[in-house]
This record gives structure tokens, C-alpha cells and sequence, in this order.
């Protein structure tokens, strides 16, 4: 059977560092002019404060809960650390990140509006190269089952990915292989 469409954004694979418990969550000031952030949703520090990733470019983490539009609280938790793994879906059936072959290379995410709090960012498959300024390092085709599916390469596959381009490091990403 083929896998499942169901984009939900970027959600931890694992404990960092490989350990056990819960994955670290940290609390950073939110963008007063913040746009909608679904659980999930790839988020970056820009002029002074944390709000939704759109695009490509540096990243501080994954949106640990959701926050409404210029909303009126000052912080918002996020999955900030750089080692940590999180899964997410490939948009469609058509590029490179279909096949094992894009383990190691680097991807893109595809902006969504977040849907009930929810996230529905995705990675965008027609963007995995080795690009040393992508976003996310394609780690691994996630283990994962859905709706009784096991997840495969090819349309709307599950990848295990680690922020590439985060801000908490010091360097912008390394190049995939």
C-alpha cells in the first residue's frame, strides 16, 4: 500500500543526544507581529524575537505549542536543540528525497498554514541536494506506521531530519553527501 498524506509539520524522532526522556524544550520571546504557529512548524529568531520559518534559511527549532497571530504572549516553547531529530513528510511523489538514495542530502520545507494549532509544513522532495544552506539533513526514512501503513520510500514518504541551518550553531549548515 502506499504511504499516507498526512502533513503535521516537524515532530521529535527521538531524545537528543541519545538519550532517554523527553526531548528538551526551551522558552524563547515570541515576535510581537508574529504570524499563526502550529505545533510543529519550523521557527527562526527574526528582529528580535522567534516567529515562523517560511522559507528557507536559518532555523532556531520546531514549534513545541502553538500561538495565535501577534499573540499577546511574550514567549512561545520550542525543540531548540541542534541534535535533535524530528520526522516529517515529503509533499508529493516526484523528486529526489522518494528514494534511499537522498539519505545524507539536504532538503527544503514547504510552508502550510497550521490548521488547528496543528502544523502542515512539509519537506519539499524537488529541493534535496547537497546544498550546504538547506534547512534540514535528510537522516533516515522514519520506522514509522500509519493507519496500519508501513512508511516506504516514494510518495509522501516519513524522513528522519536534523536542522542543518541552525541558529544555535556556528556555521550555516554543512553540505550533504
Amino acid at each position: 500500500m502506499a504511504n499516507i498524506d498526512n502533513p503535521s509539520g516537524f515532530m521529535p524522532y527521538s531524545s537528543p543526544h541519545g538519550g532517554s526522556g523527553q526531548p528538551t524544550v526551551t522558552e524563547h520571546l515570541l515576535l510581537a507581529a508574529n504570524a499563526v504557529i502550529g505545533v510543529g512548524d519550523l521557527v527562526s529568531v527574526q528582529a528580535g524575537g522567534v516567529d515562523k520559518l517560511t522559507g528557507n534559511g536559518a532555523a532556531l527549532g520546531i514549534a513545541a505549542e502553538a500561538k495565535a497571530a501577534s499573540s499577546s504572549d511574550s514567549t512561545i516553547k520550542v525543540w531548540s536543540d541542534p541534535q535533535q531529530l524530528f520526522v516529517g513528510q515529503t509533499d508529493d511523489g516526484t523528486g529526489t528525497a522518494t528514494a534511499a538514495s537522498a539519505i545524507g542530502l539536504n532538503i527544503d520545507p514547504v510552508d502550510g498554514s497550521a490548521s488547528n494549532g496543528r502544523s502542515i509544513q512539509e519537506l519539499d522532495e524537488d529541493t534535496a541536494a547537497d546544498t550546504a544552506t538547506l534547512v534540514f539533513k535528510i537522516i533516515a526514512l522514519s520506522d514509522e506506521y500509519q493507519g496500519g501503513v508501513k512508511n516506504a520510500h516514494g510518495e509522501f514518504n516519513r524522513l528522519v531530519v536534523k536542522i542543518n541551518n541552525h541558529q544555535l550553531q556556528g556555521h550555516t549548515g554543512t553540505a550533504g553527501a
